[in-house]
């Protein structure tokens, strides 16, 4: 019996047709995991986004991620893509805004002081300290 040979599509058209090209967005229509798109490249999966980026734009700088601007996880257009740090990517999204909703509804310190107008210190990136918490902490260095 002959052996059956598949003619490979190209890498790049492969990948254009799991994508859905709306006005705003760009949709990956491929494998989808926690709302991420992925794809094969050779034996390896890779997010959809990053291959797109890549392809389009060029490499994403070492250190950086990309941030979904559009915040629509499965979007791969390069205009909606921004190279930034973890720490921002996180910040930007739904888990930063969450995590700072609670952090603001937060009525005490960890050791149980209130923050209100005379004990609250505003830090300069938008935090916030206890004023007795510091006091306590100056003057147990001093000591």
């Amino acid at each position: 019996m002959p052996k059956l040979v598949y003619a490979r599509e190209p890498m790049e058209s492969r990948f254009w047709t799991k994508v859905e090209k709306t006005d705003r967005c760009w949709i990956w229509k491929a494998a989808i995991v926690r709302g991420y798109g992925y794809f094969r490249v050779k034996d390896k999966l890779i997010r959809a986004h990053r291959f797109a980026y890549e392809l389009l734009i060029g490499p994403i700088p070492d250190g950086l991620g990309l941030d979904h601007l559009c915040r629509t996880r499965a979007c791969v257009r390069p205009s909606h893509l921004e190279p930034v740090s973890c720490a921002e990517n996180i910040a930007r999204g739904e888990t930063g805004l969450v995590r700072g909703a609670q952090q603001r509804a937060k009525m005490h310190c960890p050791r149980g002081h209130t923050y209100d107008l005379f004990n609250t210190y505003i830090q300069v990136g938008g935090g916030r300290s206890c004023r007795d918490c510091t006091r306590i902490r100056y003057l147990r260095v001093e000591k």
